[in-house]
């Protein structure tokens, strides 16, 4: 007799799986349709956000930054009342870059480098902003007579340029793509400083604190300083000097910091420089974040879906 083969049959498996796992419920379908169709949307959307970048030639992209070192020249260039010459630049670049002042009020370059630096630097490390352009403007407290009612803000004319020579490598190692413009201190007012010196108080009375010869001499120092590290400069103090006296002065509030007319000027001059030495930066610090409205309207208008019912018509948004 001959016996009847076996036929092979598959190995069972170690485990076998629960029927729910092996059969989609419908709960899971409906989720993959679901995720299946917002992947669908994400991409028309992309796809229709790059259409419009190109039809626009913009792209989003982290603005620029405007890094503006100082003292109250630039401080008070932020006061809206007095046209401030931030302000002014502020409103350039509203669309495209973003202008950070750090200004303050009565500082040397001694106290920049020593209290102002380590805070700036902590900003740029952090990535709070990466300048692409940089004005330093330091130097009218520097100037301030070391007999005079202001004293304690003078800095030695030669400390002053080591002092620019240090804000400024610290700068260029922070960002070293970022273009750097020092800027002179500008002229002073030598009658309204006398004028403003018969109210101080006590042994100071009497005692000016500035003078324009004074302001003149670290100017200079500053101009040096600049062709020195192969920088731009902008010479306010020359500049304004050029001017006769009543004019130059009718610039000034208190015969030391720029009122309305003196910040108009000093923004022309600042921009002018830009423009002249950085059109690369002034191309890229003018380029629109995000796209005019107009645009908008012509590539992604809303548009009337009408239905009727009969008695009334509604209007739905239809998806573009």
């Amino acid at each position: 007799m001959i016996p009847t083969p076996i036929k092979p049959t598959k190995p069972s498996p170690l485990f076998t799986l629960p029927e729910s796992f092996r059969r989609p419920s419908i709960n899971v379908k409906r989720t993959l349709l679901a995720c299946l169709a917002l992947a669908a949307y994400i991409a028309w959307s992309l796809g229709a956000w790059e259409a419009l970048l190109i039809e626009t030639g913009l792209r989003p992209k982290l603005r620029p930054t405007v890094l503006l070192a100082g003292d109250s020249l630039t401080e008070k260039g932020t006061n809206p009342k007095s046209n401030g010459w931030v302000t002014l630049l502020q409103n350039d670049y509203t669309r495209s870059a973003n202008v950070v002042p750090r200004g303050l009020s009565g500082y040397n370059t001694r106290w920049y480098l020593k209290y102002a630096m380590p805070v700036i630097r902590g900003e740029i490390i952090s990535g709070a902003y990466t300048p692409v352009l940089i004005t330093l403007w330091l130097g009218a407290n520097d100037a301030a007579l070391p007999n005079g009612s202001n004293s304690e803000q003078h800095v030695p004319i030669e400390k002053y340029r080591l002092n620019l020579i240090m804000i400024v490598r610290e700068f260029q190692a922070l960002a070293p793509d970022a273009r750097i413009i020092l800027i002179t201190p500008p002229h002073v007012d030598d009658m309204e400083r006398h004028r403003r010196a018969r109210k101080n108080d006590g042994d100071k009375t009497g005692v000016i604190d500035r003078t324009n010869e004074m302001a003149g001499k670290y100017a200079q120092v500053c101009v040096e300083t600049a062709h020195k590290l192969g920088l731009p400069v902008l010479n306010l103090y020359s500049y304004f000097n050029d001017m006769p006296k009543w004019r130059r002065n009718n610039l000034l509030g208190d015969g030391l910091h720029l009122n309305t007319r003196g910040n108009k000027l000093m923004y022309d001059q600042l921009m002018e420089k830009i423009k002249s030495e950085f059109p690369g930066v002034v191309r890229e610090l003018e380029r629109w974040q995000l796209p005019n409205f107009n645009t908008l309207v012509r590539s992604d208008p809303w548009i009337p879906d009408d239905t009727h019912d009969g008695t009334n018509s509604t209007r739905t948004l239809r998806s573009n």
